[in-house]
């Protein structure tokens, strides 16, 4: 199809998940197909660009607008619109955030919460400071030259992010539609309020789905939909993975035997879990009873790599971390290599047992029907629980999940062991798909064509 036949849409990327959504996901291919896609980010460049439409065979182009950054006012605003939202929902994960304040801070807020709930004005409050925001935000004059492209409709791959707020209520201005496309699992719960008005939202679950309505019902938002697509890039997952990503490939690649087990330990963020190393220590004192095991760790984006060059003198041990983020100062500011969900992938695939700390992991274990062990402990060290990793498992986004018995939670390293005795004497696969269809939504690869089919849709 012609591009000056097409509808012009704009698509903002300021996360490096939402672009696993959009971009890796290959989402990005149907929508450069039936639209002419103008991108805005702060993560991709001409050289970026020019890699994501040979690689997919399409056009997309940059527009020539920066993406805006936040003044301190909104800042401080919206920290306290999250402070009150949060409070006013009573949001698990917000409640366990809490704990780890102290006795006083909580005590004063508990008093200051009860007497705007006495007053009748916490709602008010919220209500009175979103619309000041986004009123404040829409009035960015450094985005002028968007109203030249004369665009059909935006899209907001991370609509908690102030960034692309911005640029919605600038453009709403002019009538012009939008759609968010909630990033993950855990954003309604944890990063805030979504200061914008959308036509049509669209999240992963039915689970998110009833939080949305939960949340947003009090704002009285006209017309607008929201959607259960289900996620994009664990499509992936139901198809069969490219020849280079064969399992004899990847053994190559990694040096592993036709005959090891294979144990997968992602790690987390550096800053959720400072001790993780501990883990690997312990992995290796566990597998040092085998020759087979190979134990390969999967650094997470925000860990720190060069805490783990300690244990290439094992020969049990393969370390893996993205090569393209040095330099970055967090890990949702650089793009992820187009083929780091087959990466992703094939490691899932070809392991014997996962090891995750409350990350999304659960989930892809679960897709892959391979046994996952949840880490609920600080390595060598004990902490309170306002202060472990076994706190996350509380979060609001994790509760669903808990209740569903797909994966084991281990509270010291005897019972990791136990449990990786029990996943790898059992190499019979798992079918749990079934189980977590209510968060995952499909269970085939059909994430993308029913987002694109609510994306055709909102244009219509």
């Amino acid at each position: 199809m012609d591009s000056f036949s097409k509808k012009r849409i704009l698509v903002l990327l300021t996360n490096s998940y939402a672009a696993l959504n959009v971009i890796h996901s290959g989402l990005i291919k149907p929508l450069a197909d039936e639209f002419d896609v103008h991108i805005m980010s702060n993560l991709i460049g001409k050289k970026e660009l020019e890699a994501i439409n040979k690689h997919f065979d399409i056009s997309v182009c940059l527009v020539n607008v920066d993406v805006p950054s936040e003044n301190h006012l909104i800042k401080y605003l919206r920290l306290l619109e999250k402070w009150f939202f949060f409070h006013f929902f009573e949001i698990e994960t917000q409640k366990v955030k809490d704990k780890q304040k102290g006795i006083c801070y909580n005590s004063m807020a508990a008093v200051f919460l009860w007497l705007t709930k006495l007053l009748g004005i916490n709602l008010f409050i919220i209500k009175w400071l979103r619309a000041k925001i986004i009123h404040l935000s829409g009035k960015n004059l450094s985005l002028n030259k968007l109203y030249s492209y004369k665009f059909s409709g935006i899209i907001s791959t991370s609509p908690l992010d102030i960034r692309e707020n911005t640029v919605v209520n600038f453009l709403r201005k002019k009538k012009i539609k939008s759609l968010a496309s909630i990033i993950s699992w855990d954003n309604l719960t944890s990063k805030g309020i979504i200061n914008a008005d959308h036509d049509y939202v669209l999240v992963w679950n039915e689970i998110m789905k009833r939080e949305y309505h939960s949340f947003y019902s009090v704002f009285n938002i006209p017309d607008q939909q929201v959607c259960v697509t289900g996620i994009p890039r664990f499509d992936i997952y139901f198809k069969s993975l490219p020849p280079k990503y064969s399992r004899s490939e990847f053994n190559k690649r990694f040096q592993i035997r036709d005959s090891d087990k294979i144990i997968l330990f992602t790690t987390s963020a550096l800053i959720h879990f400072p001790n993780q190393t501990d883990i690997v220590k312990h992995l290796i004192e566990y597998v040092s009873r085998d020759s087979n095991t190979i134990i390969i760790v999967r650094c997470h984006a925000s860990d720190n790599y060069g805490h783990y060059q300690q244990f290439n003198k094992h020969s049990c041990i393969r370390i893996w971390h993205p090569d393209n983020i040095a330099g970055k100062s967090n890990s949702s500011a650089w793009m992820p290599d187009l083929k780091i969900l087959y990466g992703l992938a094939e490691m899932i695939s070809y392991c014997d047992v996962c090891i995750n700390v409350a990350s999304t992991i659960r989930l892809e274990a679960a897709a892959c029907g391979k046994p996952n062990i949840n880490i609920a402990y600080d390595g060598d060290i004990k902490r309170e629980f306002q202060n472990s990793v076994n706190r996350f498992y509380s979060y609001s986004h994790q509760l669903p999940l808990n209740k569903l018995d797909v994966d084991k939670m281990v509270f010291c390293k005897p019972q990791l062991f136990k449990a990786l005795d029990s996943a790898l004497s059992n190499p019979v696969g798992i079918n749990n798909v079934k189980k977590i269809e209510e968060l995952i939504h499909h269970s085939g690869p059909f994430a993308v064509d029913t987002t694109m089919k609510y994306i055709r849709q909102w244009l219509d």
